[in-house]
């Protein structure tokens, strides 16, 4: 079986150690710690699924989700958002750029790993 490319883009490197622990057996990981080189990696890998942060420096998620979704071959890519923002106009503004789920940091490694499934499934 194929494993699926999954893309974590957070600037926490302790996130995605934890990230990357929980998925890395079953999937192929890839890691950008900035929006900018996390664009970079969907430029060149076309990744099945993206787990964006939004604060970020410089490129932030809400920048990765418009460069995403603005690229016709790119913009069917799931994106689940992990973000420590906990308004609720973090979340629409995410869901409104086309985040396909919005989780809040921290995140149980069971519920991660169902939802990371159910939208590799799709």
């Amino acid at each position: 079986m194929k494993r699926a490319k999954i893309l974590i883009i957070d600037d926490d490197p302790v996130f995605t150690g934890l990230l990357l622990a929980v998925l890395g057996d079953d999937h192929q990981v890839f890691t950008a710690n900035s929006g900018d080189g996390g664009i970079d990696i969907i430029d060149t890998q076309t990744p099945d699924l993206i787990l964006l942060d939004i604060s970020m420096p410089h490129v932030n998620g809400y920048e990765v989700l418009k460069h995403l979704k603005a690229d016709p071959s790119k913009a069917d890519i799931a994106v689940i958002v992990i973000s420590s923002l906990v308004g609720t106009p973090d979340k629409d503004f995410a869901l409104k750029l086309g985040a396909d789920d919005y989780m809040t940091k921290p995140v149980l490694p069971a519920v991660l790993q169902n939802k990371v499934e159910m939208f590799l499934q799709r």
